[in-house]
């Protein structure tokens, strides 16, 4: 999974407030966010404004605009990556609906979403080693992968965070922690 010899800050933030969905006709990756969420956003370029190296989004609007304050305040910018995307995204194969595995269907989709995610996570922290990076995904996709993460590196799950909030993993040689992030500090 993550090099032993990696030291790396990921900052896995869920996107901010968005508009909600029962509200929207259009595609749902082209959701963007609420007037809260604009302003949790600005808040988090604040937050950010120094020390951060790369910034990477799912491709959902709402991600984008979610970290598009900070990546401006820190002169980077926003990398698009598909694995950062919703499990909603993806289509379900029908061996997930249909047949041995319509039992376990959900379970495989959250756990896909999971191994999506982390691959993206194990990509950024290997070309970020020694440095500082945000990723932006949601709701679905982040619980399953601090999950994942918690029980491969044997580490406390960290406090659940609210929206305009993020989950803060530091990885130095191998050992992996993480903590809820508030603007304000540590949750």
């Amino acid at each position: 999974m993550f090099a032993n010899s990696c030291t790396v800050v990921l900052d896995l933030v869920p996107h901010c407030s968005s508009s909600p969905r029962e509200e929207w006709s259009g595609d749902d990756d082209l959701r963007p966010l609420s007037d809260e969420g604009m302003r949790q956003a600005e808040v988090l370029g604040e937050v950010f404004k120094e020390g951060v190296d790369a910034v990477y989004s799912s491709p959902s609007l709402r991600c984008r605009q979610s970290v598009a304050p900070l990546a401006a305040v820190a002169g980077v910018p926003v990398v698009v990556d598909d694995r950062l995307r919703e499990a909603g995204g993806f289509a379900e194969p029908v061996s997930w609906t249909e047949g041995v595995f319509a039992p376990v269907g959900p379970s495989l989709g959250g756990a896909w979403a999971a191994g999506r995610v982390l691959g993206a996570l194990v990509e950024i922290a290997a070309r970020h080693d020694d440095g500082h990076a945000v990723a932006c995904s949601h709701g679905d996709a982040i619980p399953a992968t601090l999950a994942y993460l918690s029980a491969a590196h044997d580490c406390a799950l960290p406090r659940i965070v609210g929206r305009g909030s993020w989950y803060r993993l530091r990885l130095e040689h191998g050992r992996l922690t993480m903590t809820g992030m508030r603007p304000s500090g540590p949750a």
